[in-house]
Protein backbone atom coordinates (compact mmCIF):
# COMPACT_ATOMS: atom_id res chain seq x y z
CA UNK A 1 0.00 0.00 0.00
CA UNK A 2 1.16 3.79 -0.87
CA UNK A 3 0.96 7.03 0.52
CA UNK A 4 1.35 10.47 -0.36
CA UNK A 5 1.93 13.27 1.91
CA UNK A 6 1.90 16.75 0.58
CA UNK A 7 3.06 19.52 3.27
CA UNK A 8 1.84 22.67 2.10
CA UNK A 9 3.03 23.24 -1.49
CA UNK A 10 6.10 21.45 -1.25
CA UNK A 11 6.57 18.48 -3.54
CA UNK A 12 5.02 15.05 -3.22
CA UNK A 13 6.86 12.64 -1.26
CA UNK A 14 5.50 8.94 -1.48
CA UNK A 15 6.45 6.06 1.31
CA UNK A 16 5.67 2.34 1.25
CA UNK A 17 4.05 1.06 4.73
CA UNK A 18 4.76 -2.11 5.92
CA UNK A 19 2.21 -5.11 5.75
CA UNK A 20 -0.05 -4.91 8.19
CA UNK A 21 -3.33 -6.68 9.08
CA UNK A 22 -6.80 -4.78 7.87
CA UNK A 23 -8.91 -3.77 10.10
CA UNK A 24 -12.08 -2.10 8.78
CA UNK A 25 -14.60 0.16 9.97
CA UNK A 26 -17.47 -1.78 9.78
CA UNK A 27 -16.30 -4.61 11.71
CA UNK A 28 -15.76 -1.44 14.70
CA UNK A 29 -17.91 1.19 14.92
CA UNK A 30 -20.56 2.69 13.12
CA UNK A 31 -19.55 6.08 12.06
CA UNK A 32 -16.14 8.02 10.70
CA UNK A 33 -17.70 10.32 13.43
CA UNK A 34 -16.35 7.77 15.94
CA UNK A 35 -12.88 7.96 14.58
CA UNK A 36 -12.82 10.37 17.82
CA UNK A 37 -10.69 13.10 15.38
CA UNK A 38 -7.68 14.15 18.25
CA UNK A 39 -8.15 11.27 20.33
CA UNK A 40 -6.67 7.54 19.81
CA UNK A 41 -8.25 4.93 17.28
CA UNK A 42 -10.56 2.46 18.95
CA UNK A 43 -8.83 -0.39 20.74
CA UNK A 44 -5.51 2.17 20.88
CA UNK A 45 -4.61 4.35 24.13
CA UNK A 46 -3.28 7.83 23.99
CA UNK A 47 0.16 7.98 26.19
CA UNK A 48 0.51 11.08 28.22
CA UNK A 49 2.83 12.50 25.13
CA UNK A 50 1.34 11.15 21.97
CA UNK A 51 -0.29 13.90 19.93
CA UNK A 52 -2.54 13.68 17.01
CA UNK A 53 -0.33 15.62 14.53
CA UNK A 54 2.71 12.91 15.39
CA UNK A 55 1.09 10.74 12.56
CA UNK A 56 1.55 13.52 9.36
CA UNK A 57 5.07 13.69 11.32
CA UNK A 58 6.05 9.87 11.16
CA UNK A 59 4.66 9.55 8.11
CA UNK A 60 7.09 11.69 6.67
CA UNK A 61 9.78 10.51 7.81
CA UNK A 62 9.17 7.50 6.65
CA UNK A 63 9.78 8.40 3.20
CA UNK A 64 12.11 6.42 1.13
CA UNK A 65 15.88 7.68 1.92
CA UNK A 66 16.04 10.75 -0.73
CA UNK A 67 13.71 13.10 -1.86
CA UNK A 68 12.73 11.53 -5.20
CA UNK A 69 9.58 12.90 -6.38
CA UNK A 70 7.78 9.44 -6.60
CA UNK A 71 3.79 9.29 -7.56
CA UNK A 72 1.26 6.55 -6.36
CA UNK A 73 -0.10 6.00 -9.87
CA UNK A 74 -3.81 3.90 -10.42
CA UNK A 75 -3.93 1.28 -12.90
CA UNK A 76 -5.96 3.52 -15.12
CA UNK A 77 -3.00 6.17 -15.56
CA UNK A 78 -0.78 3.16 -16.40
CA UNK A 79 -2.88 2.96 -19.17
CA UNK A 80 -2.56 6.34 -20.43
CA UNK A 81 -6.39 6.58 -19.50
CA UNK A 82 -7.94 9.19 -17.01
CA UNK A 83 -9.73 7.55 -14.35
CA UNK A 84 -11.73 9.28 -11.54
CA UNK A 85 -9.58 11.34 -9.00
CA UNK A 86 -11.79 13.23 -6.70
CA UNK A 87 -10.60 15.47 -4.78
CA UNK A 88 -12.25 16.67 -1.31
CA UNK A 89 -11.46 20.13 0.14
CA UNK A 90 -12.62 20.51 3.83
CA UNK A 91 -12.31 22.27 7.13
CA UNK A 92 -9.68 20.63 9.66
CA UNK A 93 -12.54 19.98 12.21
CA UNK A 94 -13.54 17.56 13.88
CA UNK A 95 -17.35 18.34 12.83
CA UNK A 96 -16.82 18.32 9.64
CA UNK A 97 -14.70 15.64 8.43
CA UNK A 98 -16.99 12.54 9.50
CA UNK A 99 -18.74 12.76 5.85
CA UNK A 100 -15.95 12.92 3.86
CA UNK A 101 -14.56 9.93 5.95
CA UNK A 102 -17.86 8.12 4.85
CA UNK A 103 -17.74 8.92 1.38
CA UNK A 104 -14.24 7.35 1.54
CA UNK A 105 -15.58 4.53 3.28
CA UNK A 106 -18.37 4.06 0.34
CA UNK A 107 -15.44 4.51 -2.40
CA UNK A 108 -13.65 2.16 -1.36
CA UNK A 109 -15.31 -0.68 -2.91
CA UNK A 110 -14.47 0.59 -6.09
CA UNK A 111 -10.91 -0.20 -8.03
CA UNK A 112 -8.84 2.42 -9.95
CA UNK A 113 -10.36 5.20 -8.30
CA UNK A 114 -7.44 8.19 -6.72
CA UNK A 115 -8.56 9.80 -4.23
CA UNK A 116 -6.47 13.84 -2.76
CA UNK A 117 -7.93 14.91 0.59
CA UNK A 118 -6.85 18.41 1.18
CA UNK A 119 -7.38 19.67 5.20
CA UNK A 120 -4.38 19.76 8.05
CA UNK A 121 -4.02 19.55 11.62
CA UNK A 122 -5.13 16.55 13.81
CA UNK A 123 -7.87 15.44 11.81
CA UNK A 124 -5.66 15.06 8.75
CA UNK A 125 -3.51 13.27 10.71
CA UNK A 126 -6.36 10.60 12.27
CA UNK A 127 -7.71 9.91 8.69
CA UNK A 128 -4.17 8.71 7.90
CA UNK A 129 -4.39 6.44 10.72
CA UNK A 130 -7.23 5.07 9.06
CA UNK A 131 -5.62 4.39 5.49
CA UNK A 132 -2.22 3.20 7.53
CA UNK A 133 -4.33 0.27 8.51
CA UNK A 134 -6.03 -0.45 5.67
CA UNK A 135 -9.32 0.58 6.28
CA UNK A 136 -9.75 2.32 2.65
CA UNK A 137 -8.91 -0.95 1.44
CA UNK A 138 -6.98 -0.21 -2.06
CA UNK A 139 -7.92 3.81 -2.36
CA UNK A 140 -5.07 5.46 -4.23
CA UNK A 141 -5.28 8.12 -1.95
CA UNK A 142 -2.83 11.18 -1.39
CA UNK A 143 -3.10 13.78 1.50
CA UNK A 144 -2.37 17.51 1.52
CA UNK A 145 -0.97 18.57 4.77
CA UNK A 146 -2.04 21.74 4.25
CA UNK A 147 -4.43 24.40 6.54
CA UNK A 148 -2.73 25.72 9.70
CA UNK A 149 -4.40 26.55 12.78
CA UNK A 150 -7.52 28.95 11.33
CA UNK A 151 -8.97 31.68 13.91
CA UNK A 152 -11.96 29.59 14.62
CA UNK A 153 -12.50 30.39 18.34
CA UNK A 154 -13.89 33.09 20.15
CA UNK A 155 -15.51 33.87 23.38
CA UNK A 156 -18.94 33.88 22.03
CA UNK A 157 -20.21 30.51 23.80
CA UNK A 158 -23.14 30.94 20.51
CA UNK A 159 -20.56 30.86 18.08
CA UNK A 160 -17.82 29.98 19.20
CA UNK A 161 -16.07 29.07 15.79
CA UNK A 162 -15.75 31.65 13.17
CA UNK A 163 -16.33 30.48 10.31
CA UNK A 164 -15.88 33.31 7.62
CA UNK A 165 -11.99 33.86 8.87
CA UNK A 166 -11.37 30.35 8.91
CA UNK A 167 -12.56 30.09 5.18
CA UNK A 168 -10.78 33.30 4.06
CA UNK A 169 -7.68 32.25 5.81
CA UNK A 170 -8.14 28.71 4.29
CA UNK A 171 -8.69 30.24 0.62
CA UNK A 172 -5.09 31.98 1.19
CA UNK A 173 -3.27 28.43 2.12
CA UNK A 174 -5.12 26.93 -0.84
CA UNK A 175 -3.97 29.01 -3.67
CA UNK A 176 -0.37 27.25 -4.22
CA UNK A 177 -2.21 24.09 -4.71
CA UNK A 178 -4.65 25.70 -6.66
CA UNK A 179 -2.10 26.86 -8.82
CA UNK A 180 -0.15 23.35 -8.99
CA UNK A 181 -3.55 21.43 -10.01
CA UNK A 182 -4.22 24.17 -13.12
CA UNK A 183 -1.03 23.53 -14.17
CA UNK A 184 -1.08 19.87 -14.70
CA UNK A 185 -5.49 20.28 -15.51
CA UNK A 186 -4.29 18.69 -18.95
CA UNK A 187 -2.19 15.72 -17.50
CA UNK A 188 -3.11 12.26 -16.81
CA UNK A 189 -4.53 11.78 -13.56
CA UNK A 190 -5.78 15.33 -12.85
CA UNK A 191 -8.67 15.24 -10.80
CA UNK A 192 -12.19 15.08 -12.43
CA UNK A 193 -14.35 16.14 -9.41
CA UNK A 194 -13.83 18.12 -6.58
CA UNK A 195 -16.66 17.95 -3.18
CA UNK A 196 -15.75 20.88 -0.77
CA UNK A 197 -17.10 21.79 2.92
CA UNK A 198 -19.86 24.14 1.77
CA UNK A 199 -18.12 26.90 3.92
CA UNK A 200 -15.39 27.06 1.29
CA UNK A 201 -17.52 28.03 -1.35
CA UNK A 202 -14.03 29.93 -3.37
CA UNK A 203 -13.51 26.33 -4.14
CA UNK A 204 -16.09 26.93 -6.54
CA UNK A 205 -12.53 28.94 -8.85
CA UNK A 206 -10.89 25.92 -9.24
CA UNK A 207 -13.38 23.79 -10.39
CA UNK A 208 -14.04 26.38 -13.14
CA UNK A 209 -10.63 26.09 -14.26
CA UNK A 210 -10.02 22.69 -13.94
CA UNK A 211 -13.82 22.10 -16.27
CA UNK A 212 -14.79 19.82 -13.15
CA UNK A 213 -18.04 18.92 -11.91
CA UNK A 214 -18.07 20.91 -8.06
CA UNK A 215 -19.95 19.59 -5.15
CA UNK A 216 -20.73 20.91 -1.81
CA UNK A 217 -21.35 19.25 1.51
CA UNK A 218 -23.00 20.72 4.17
CA UNK A 219 -22.29 19.31 7.59
CA UNK A 220 -25.02 20.89 9.59
CA UNK A 221 -28.75 20.39 9.55
CA UNK A 222 -30.68 21.64 6.31
CA UNK A 223 -32.78 24.49 8.79
CA UNK A 224 -28.91 26.12 9.72
CA UNK A 225 -28.00 26.08 5.65
CA UNK A 226 -31.64 27.71 5.04
CA UNK A 227 -30.76 30.18 8.31
CA UNK A 228 -27.63 31.02 5.28
CA UNK A 229 -29.43 30.90 2.31
CA UNK A 230 -32.72 32.72 3.52
CA UNK A 231 -32.80 34.64 7.07
CA UNK A 232 -29.36 36.39 7.21
CA UNK A 233 -29.58 37.42 3.15
CA UNK A 234 -33.19 38.83 3.88
CA UNK A 235 -33.15 39.97 7.24
CA UNK A 236 -29.63 40.13 8.58
CA UNK A 237 -29.09 43.67 8.43
CA UNK A 238 -31.94 44.38 10.11
CA UNK A 239 -31.44 42.07 13.37
CA UNK A 240 -30.35 43.19 16.67
CA UNK A 241 -30.08 40.71 19.11
CA UNK A 242 -29.06 43.30 21.93
CA UNK A 243 -32.61 44.02 21.27
CA UNK A 244 -34.45 41.91 24.17
CA UNK A 245 -38.14 42.62 22.37
CA UNK A 246 -36.22 41.20 19.24
CA UNK A 247 -34.48 38.53 20.79
CA UNK A 248 -37.68 36.21 21.75
CA UNK A 249 -39.44 37.36 18.16
CA UNK A 250 -40.18 33.96 16.29
CA UNK A 251 -39.19 33.61 12.76
CA UNK A 252 -40.10 31.02 9.67
CA UNK A 253 -37.76 28.48 8.82
CA UNK A 254 -39.45 25.84 7.05
CA UNK A 255 -39.44 22.28 9.08
CA UNK A 256 -39.16 24.19 12.57
CA UNK A 257 -42.30 26.53 14.93
CA UNK A 258 -41.38 28.64 17.16
CA UNK A 259 -38.19 29.58 16.02
CA UNK A 260 -36.77 32.43 17.55
CA UNK A 261 -34.35 35.32 16.46
CA UNK A 262 -32.59 34.96 19.71
CA UNK A 263 -31.71 30.91 18.07
CA UNK A 264 -29.32 33.00 15.79
CA UNK A 265 -25.78 33.17 16.82
CA UNK A 266 -24.83 37.02 16.49
CA UNK A 267 -21.79 36.55 14.69
CA UNK A 268 -23.92 34.48 12.00
CA UNK A 269 -25.23 38.17 10.87
CA UNK A 270 -21.91 39.98 11.23
CA UNK A 271 -20.41 38.59 7.88
CA UNK A 272 -23.21 39.29 5.36
CA UNK A 273 -21.16 39.26 2.40
CA UNK A 274 -19.80 35.91 3.42
CA UNK A 275 -22.87 34.11 4.16
CA UNK A 276 -24.09 36.07 0.53
CA UNK A 277 -21.47 34.48 -1.15
CA UNK A 278 -21.68 31.39 -0.14
CA UNK A 279 -24.95 31.16 -0.96
CA UNK A 280 -24.71 33.02 -3.93
CA UNK A 281 -22.27 30.04 -5.05
CA UNK A 282 -23.63 27.17 -3.24
CA UNK A 283 -27.10 27.69 -5.62
CA UNK A 284 -24.80 27.50 -8.57
CA UNK A 285 -22.70 23.90 -7.69
CA UNK A 286 -23.39 20.67 -9.73
CA UNK A 287 -25.20 19.34 -6.31
CA UNK A 288 -25.28 20.03 -2.90
CA UNK A 289 -25.20 17.11 -0.54
CA UNK A 290 -26.64 17.13 2.76
CA UNK A 291 -27.27 14.92 5.32
CA UNK A 292 -31.08 14.61 5.95
CA UNK A 293 -34.10 12.93 4.16
CA UNK A 294 -38.03 13.52 3.00
CA UNK A 295 -38.35 11.42 5.66
CA UNK A 296 -36.92 13.09 8.33
CA UNK A 297 -38.41 16.44 7.98
CA UNK A 298 -41.53 15.70 6.30
CA UNK A 299 -42.60 17.33 2.70
CA UNK A 300 -42.73 20.82 4.41
CA UNK A 301 -39.34 20.79 5.92
CA UNK A 302 -36.40 22.48 5.08
CA UNK A 303 -35.01 20.53 2.87
CA UNK A 304 -38.34 20.96 0.74
CA UNK A 305 -37.58 24.77 1.04
CA UNK A 306 -34.21 24.36 -0.31
CA UNK A 307 -35.27 22.09 -3.34
CA UNK A 308 -37.96 24.79 -4.10
CA UNK A 309 -35.40 28.04 -3.67
CA UNK A 310 -33.28 26.28 -6.61
CA UNK A 311 -36.13 25.40 -8.56
CA UNK A 312 -36.86 29.15 -8.07
CA UNK A 313 -33.73 30.21 -8.92
CA UNK A 314 -33.32 28.30 -12.16
CA UNK A 315 -36.76 29.76 -13.53
CA UNK A 316 -35.37 33.25 -12.79
CA UNK A 317 -31.77 32.54 -13.78
CA UNK A 318 -32.00 30.52 -16.76
CA UNK A 319 -28.47 29.70 -19.04
CA UNK A 320 -26.33 29.31 -15.86
CA UNK A 321 -24.67 25.90 -14.29
CA UNK A 322 -27.82 26.59 -11.89
CA UNK A 323 -29.50 24.69 -13.79
CA UNK A 324 -28.02 21.81 -13.60
CA UNK A 325 -27.89 21.99 -9.69
CA UNK A 326 -29.03 18.86 -7.80
CA UNK A 327 -30.12 18.89 -4.29
CA UNK A 328 -28.59 15.67 -2.95
CA UNK A 329 -30.18 14.72 0.32
CA UNK A 330 -27.98 11.67 1.76
CA UNK A 331 -28.50 11.36 5.10
CA UNK A 332 -28.40 9.87 7.58
CA UNK A 333 -25.02 9.53 6.57
CA UNK A 334 -24.39 6.73 9.58
CA UNK A 335 -25.78 3.37 8.66
CA UNK A 336 -25.19 2.95 4.28
CA UNK A 337 -24.14 -0.46 3.79
CA UNK A 338 -20.30 -0.48 2.78
CA UNK A 339 -19.51 1.35 6.36
CA UNK A 340 -21.01 -0.95 8.51
CA UNK A 341 -24.69 -1.50 9.90
CA UNK A 342 -25.79 0.25 13.57
CA UNK A 343 -27.02 -3.07 14.23
CA UNK A 344 -24.33 -5.31 13.39
CA UNK A 345 -21.21 -4.01 15.18
CA UNK A 346 -18.88 -5.96 17.47
CA UNK A 347 -17.18 -3.79 19.87
CA UNK A 348 -13.95 -4.41 21.48
CA UNK A 349 -14.35 -4.50 25.60
CA UNK A 350 -13.45 -1.12 27.58
CA UNK A 351 -13.89 -0.13 31.10
CA UNK A 352 -16.64 2.31 29.74
CA UNK A 353 -18.80 -0.79 28.23
CA UNK A 354 -18.11 -3.38 30.77
CA UNK A 355 -19.34 -1.10 33.60
CA UNK A 356 -22.33 -0.57 31.05
CA UNK A 357 -22.73 -4.53 31.21
CA UNK A 358 -23.59 -4.44 34.95
CA UNK A 359 -26.38 -2.31 34.36
CA UNK A 360 -30.30 -2.91 34.09
CA UNK A 361 -31.67 -2.19 30.58
CA UNK A 362 -32.58 1.00 30.04
CA UNK A 363 -31.56 2.85 33.39
CA UNK A 364 -28.73 4.36 32.33
CA UNK A 365 -28.04 7.98 30.84
CA UNK A 366 -25.59 8.61 28.78
CA UNK A 367 -24.11 12.38 29.28
CA UNK A 368 -21.81 13.74 26.61
CA UNK A 369 -21.24 17.71 25.89
CA UNK A 370 -18.46 18.99 23.58
CA UNK A 371 -17.79 22.83 23.54
CA UNK A 372 -14.85 24.92 23.17
CA UNK A 373 -13.74 28.13 24.91
CA UNK A 374 -14.70 28.96 28.23
CA UNK A 375 -18.41 27.52 27.87
CA UNK A 376 -17.81 24.35 29.78
CA UNK A 377 -16.55 26.02 32.94
CA UNK A 378 -19.74 27.37 33.71
CA UNK A 379 -21.77 23.95 32.67
CA UNK A 380 -19.62 21.35 34.21
CA UNK A 381 -20.19 22.27 37.83
CA UNK A 382 -23.84 22.10 37.55
CA UNK A 383 -24.15 19.20 35.27
CA UNK A 384 -22.01 16.91 37.79
CA UNK A 385 -24.09 18.34 40.95
CA UNK A 386 -26.96 17.55 39.10
CA UNK A 387 -26.47 14.08 37.75
CA UNK A 388 -25.51 13.70 41.72
CA UNK A 389 -28.99 14.99 43.06
CA UNK A 390 -31.16 13.06 40.61
CA UNK A 391 -30.12 9.81 41.58
CA UNK A 392 -30.04 8.34 38.13
CA UNK A 393 -27.04 5.87 37.03
CA UNK A 394 -25.07 7.14 34.14
CA UNK A 395 -21.94 7.14 31.42
CA UNK A 396 -20.23 10.76 30.84
CA UNK A 397 -17.65 10.97 28.36
CA UNK A 398 -15.41 13.47 27.65
CA UNK A 399 -13.40 13.08 24.70
CA UNK A 400 -9.56 14.11 25.35
CA UNK A 401 -10.52 16.98 27.98
CA UNK A 402 -9.75 16.94 31.76
CA UNK A 403 -12.23 18.42 33.90
CA UNK A 404 -11.09 17.06 37.26
CA UNK A 405 -11.03 20.66 38.40
CA UNK A 406 -14.21 21.54 37.73
CA UNK A 407 -16.26 18.53 39.65
CA UNK A 408 -17.66 19.21 42.93
CA UNK A 409 -15.43 18.51 45.64
CA UNK A 410 -15.79 14.16 46.59
CA UNK A 411 -18.07 14.29 43.71
CA UNK A 412 -16.51 10.84 42.58
CA UNK A 413 -16.47 8.96 45.51
CA UNK A 414 -20.24 10.06 46.37
CA UNK A 415 -21.13 8.77 42.51
CA UNK A 416 -19.15 5.40 43.02
CA UNK A 417 -21.00 2.68 41.63
CA UNK A 418 -23.83 4.32 40.10
CA UNK A 419 -21.74 7.09 37.68
CA UNK A 420 -18.94 6.52 35.45
CA UNK A 421 -16.92 9.37 33.90
CA UNK A 422 -14.51 8.77 31.23
CA UNK A 423 -12.06 10.76 29.47
CA UNK A 424 -11.00 7.84 26.90
CA UNK A 425 -12.56 7.44 23.03
CA UNK A 426 -15.10 4.70 23.39
CA UNK A 427 -17.32 4.42 20.47
CA UNK A 428 -20.06 6.80 21.21
CA UNK A 429 -22.47 4.55 18.46
CA UNK A 430 -21.34 1.50 20.82
CA UNK A 431 -22.89 3.43 23.59
CA UNK A 432 -26.03 4.54 22.49
CA UNK A 433 -26.68 0.79 21.09
CA UNK A 434 -26.22 -0.96 24.79
CA UNK A 435 -29.77 -2.48 26.03
CA UNK A 436 -28.53 -0.60 29.55
CA UNK A 437 -28.62 2.94 27.58
CA UNK A 438 -32.00 4.75 28.09
CA UNK A 439 -31.24 8.12 27.57
CA UNK A 440 -29.23 10.44 25.98
CA UNK A 441 -28.12 13.91 27.63
CA UNK A 442 -26.10 15.59 24.23
CA UNK A 443 -25.03 19.01 23.23
CA UNK A 444 -27.57 18.47 19.96
CA UNK A 445 -25.17 18.60 17.48
CA UNK A 446 -26.40 17.39 13.89
CA UNK A 447 -24.03 13.77 13.83
CA UNK A 448 -24.95 13.11 17.60
CA UNK A 449 -28.72 13.61 17.05
CA UNK A 450 -28.88 11.36 14.22
CA UNK A 451 -26.59 8.63 15.90
CA UNK A 452 -29.31 8.97 19.19
CA UNK A 453 -32.11 8.57 16.63
CA UNK A 454 -30.41 5.68 14.85
CA UNK A 455 -30.25 4.16 17.83
CA UNK A 456 -33.88 4.77 19.04
CA UNK A 457 -32.64 6.68 22.25
CA UNK A 458 -34.49 9.86 23.02
CA UNK A 459 -33.04 12.90 24.57
CA UNK A 460 -32.11 15.37 26.46
CA UNK A 461 -31.37 18.60 24.74
CA UNK A 462 -28.65 21.02 25.70
CA UNK A 463 -27.79 22.89 23.23
CA UNK A 464 -24.48 25.41 23.38
CA UNK A 465 -23.08 26.70 20.34
CA UNK A 466 -24.13 27.06 16.85
CA UNK A 467 -27.42 25.41 15.25
CA UNK A 468 -27.69 23.52 18.33
CA UNK A 469 -30.55 25.51 19.38
CA UNK A 470 -32.05 24.92 16.43
CA UNK A 471 -31.71 21.07 16.31
CA UNK A 472 -33.34 21.00 20.01
CA UNK A 473 -36.22 22.70 18.84
CA UNK A 474 -36.30 19.98 15.99
CA UNK A 475 -36.08 17.14 18.33
CA UNK A 476 -38.79 18.70 21.13
CA UNK A 477 -41.28 20.29 19.77
CA UNK A 478 -41.30 18.68 15.83
CA UNK A 479 -40.36 14.86 15.96
CA UNK A 480 -41.03 14.59 19.41
CA UNK A 481 -38.33 12.80 20.71
CA UNK A 482 -36.63 14.65 23.58
CA UNK A 483 -37.15 16.82 26.38
CA UNK A 484 -35.31 20.69 27.26
CA UNK A 485 -32.96 20.42 29.72
CA UNK A 486 -34.68 23.47 30.96
CA UNK A 487 -38.29 24.95 29.63
CA UNK A 488 -37.78 28.13 27.69
CA UNK A 489 -35.54 30.08 25.41
CA UNK A 490 -32.14 28.24 24.92
CA UNK A 491 -30.52 32.07 25.82
CA UNK A 492 -27.40 31.60 27.61
CA UNK A 493 -27.87 27.89 28.41
CA UNK A 494 -24.24 27.76 28.52
CA UNK A 495 -24.78 30.04 32.34
CA UNK A 496 -28.21 29.53 33.57
CA UNK A 497 -28.94 25.87 33.45
CA UNK A 498 -29.24 25.11 37.24
CA UNK A 499 -28.68 21.50 39.02
CA UNK A 500 -32.29 21.57 39.54
CA UNK A 501 -32.84 22.09 35.73
CA UNK A 502 -30.35 19.08 35.12
CA UNK A 503 -31.93 16.86 37.81
CA UNK A 504 -35.39 17.64 37.03
CA UNK A 505 -34.75 16.80 33.80
CA UNK A 506 -33.01 13.85 33.78
CA UNK A 507 -35.45 12.14 35.99
CA UNK A 508 -38.65 13.51 33.91
CA UNK A 509 -36.92 11.40 31.11
CA UNK A 510 -35.54 8.51 33.24
CA UNK A 511 -37.78 7.73 35.52
CA UNK A 512 -41.39 9.53 35.66
CA UNK A 513 -44.56 7.47 34.34
CA UNK A 514 -45.47 11.08 32.30
CA UNK A 515 -47.61 10.58 29.46
CA UNK A 516 -45.80 13.05 27.13
CA UNK A 517 -42.25 10.93 27.84
CA UNK A 518 -43.86 7.44 27.20
CA UNK A 519 -45.09 9.15 24.21
CA UNK A 520 -41.41 10.71 22.86
CA UNK A 521 -39.70 7.28 23.53
CA UNK A 522 -42.49 5.78 21.01
CA UNK A 523 -41.68 8.32 18.57
CA UNK A 524 -37.93 7.89 18.71
CA UNK A 525 -38.19 4.18 18.07
CA UNK A 526 -41.16 5.13 15.34
CA UNK A 527 -37.81 7.45 14.03
CA UNK A 528 -35.24 4.71 14.16
CA UNK A 529 -37.10 2.05 12.10
CA UNK A 530 -38.02 4.78 9.88
CA UNK A 531 -34.83 6.18 9.88
CA UNK A 532 -33.34 2.57 8.94
CA UNK A 533 -35.37 2.03 5.84
CA UNK A 534 -34.32 5.67 4.23
CA UNK A 535 -30.62 4.46 4.75
CA UNK A 536 -31.29 0.93 3.72
CA UNK A 537 -31.00 -0.78 0.60
CA UNK A 538 -33.83 0.85 -1.50
CA UNK A 539 -34.54 3.77 0.52
CA UNK A 540 -34.34 6.91 -0.89
CA UNK A 541 -30.72 8.48 1.03
CA UNK A 542 -29.20 4.99 0.00
CA UNK A 543 -30.58 5.26 -3.77
CA UNK A 544 -29.44 8.98 -3.85
CA UNK A 545 -26.12 8.20 -2.24
CA UNK A 546 -25.53 5.50 -4.62
CA UNK A 547 -26.37 7.43 -7.82
CA UNK A 548 -24.39 9.81 -6.73
CA UNK A 549 -20.66 7.87 -6.01
CA UNK A 550 -21.91 6.24 -9.75
CA UNK A 551 -21.96 9.87 -11.16
CA UNK A 552 -18.31 10.65 -9.45
CA UNK A 553 -17.30 7.52 -11.46
CA UNK A 554 -18.47 8.28 -14.74
CA UNK A 555 -17.43 11.61 -14.87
Amino acid sequence: MKLSIFCGVRSAKTFQHSAQPRRFLSDRCSTASEMEFGSSLPGEQNSPDDAPLSVLNDGIKRVNGTAKEETTRSVADEKGTRGPHILMVFIPSPGHAPMFVQLLYLLRHHRNVKVTVVSGGPVLAEIVKLHERGDFNDLDMHFESLFGPPPLYTKDPKFPVQAALASAQMETEFQGVKNRLIEDKDSVGAPTSLISDHLLWWTKDTAKELGIPWYTLSTAPTWFTLYEFEIVLRRGRDLDLNDLAQKFEKVNVSGIVDGRVDDIPQRFLEFPEFYANLTHYSLRATGLLINSAFEVEGSAGSLATIIQLVDQRKKTDPGTPLEDTKVLPIGPMLQMSGFGELSKLNYEPNEALQWLDTQEPGTVLYVALVSFGDVLKDVIPQLASGLEESGVPFLWIFKGQTIEHLLPEGFRERIQGRGFIETGSTSQASILLHPATGGFLTDCSWIAMLESLCAGVPMITWPLSVEQPMNARFATDIQKVGVLVRDGPTEDYSTTVTKEDVSGAVKRLMVSEDPEVKELKRNTLELKQLLSQTAGEGGSSYVTLRNFITDLLTM
